[in-house]
């Protein structure tokens, strides 16, 4: 059984479908039919590509650690939901185990947005402290509770408030690309309520909305990195920050 043609026979090559109780936490109910598992992969899986195309743009502002974990989220989200839509086990890993991975890397990238509106210079140690303490409080919340969404909104509420404190301290040195900025939070909110509409996997058995929540969000995340980086004549504001570097 490979559905899909000779990609689809590579991935399975390296696969096996799952035995009841392998699952790890957190899972969605599969579709019923072998049709809609393999359209339910299309759309939760091959929707985070748009993700790729932000990770590219952080490798051209040198920002290598955002598009390090904007990649890791990508590919570990769409191994998630590819081997929770076809019920099967990927390296040996379950759908529970991708699913935790994703978690840990949507968290860090969310968290690497965040601190990116302070517009730290690109090697100023306290950029380099707050992602090692991402990685830190990200990783031990998620392997504490991996399923307790207060352990998910907790690190996020750390980048928040530092990110707040950050740009308080640094506002007057702050350049941003507004119309880059109005079209990240449009999308933030889009981003949102399709995360929200999708929740209920039972109402949306193709999950359509979990698949605009992909989108959307890589949309946001790109249009973000614009709206750091200020505007047009601004391409490197970082150079009037920190001197100490």
């Amino acid at each position: 059984f490979a559905p899909g043609g000779p990609p689809a026979s590579a991935f399975f090559f390296l696969s096996r479908r799952e035995g009841p109780g392998v699952s790890g936490g957190g899972v969605m109910v599969p579709p019923p039919s072998r049709e809609d598992m393999v359209a339910q992969a299309w759309v939760t899986g091959f929707t985070n590509i748009a993700m790729l195309p932000v990770t590219i743009q952080a490798f051209s502002y040198g920002k290598h650690y955002e598009g390090i974990m904007g990649m890791m989220a990508m590919v570990t989200s769409a191994l998630y939901h590819t081997c929770q839509s076809l019920d099967i086990t990927f390296l040996t890993l379950n759908e529970g185990r991708w699913h935790h991975m994703d978690n840990v890397f949507a968290i860090l990238s969310l968290m690497a947005m965040s601190i990116g509106f302070a517009q730290l210079p690109l090697h100023s140690v306290w950029r380099e402290l707050f992602h090692a303490a991402s990685v830190g409080v990200a990783v031990c919340a998620q392997l504490a509770y991996p399923w307790d969404v207060r352990f998910t909104i907790g690190p996020l509420v750390f980048s928040v408030v530092f990110t707040i404190l950050a740009v308080a301290l640094r506002w007057k040195h702050l350049r941003f690309n507004r119309q880059a900025g109005m079209i990240a939070m449009v999308s933030f909110v889009c981003a949102v309520v399709c995360f929200v509409q999708g929740l209920d996997d039972q109402k949306d058995r193709m999950r359509l909305w979990h698949g605009g929540w992909h989108i959307f969000v890589s949309v946001f995340s790109g249009f973000s990195l614009r709206a750091q980086r200020g505007p047009a004549k601004d391409v490197e504001p970082s150079d009037v920050f920190d001197k100490s570097d």
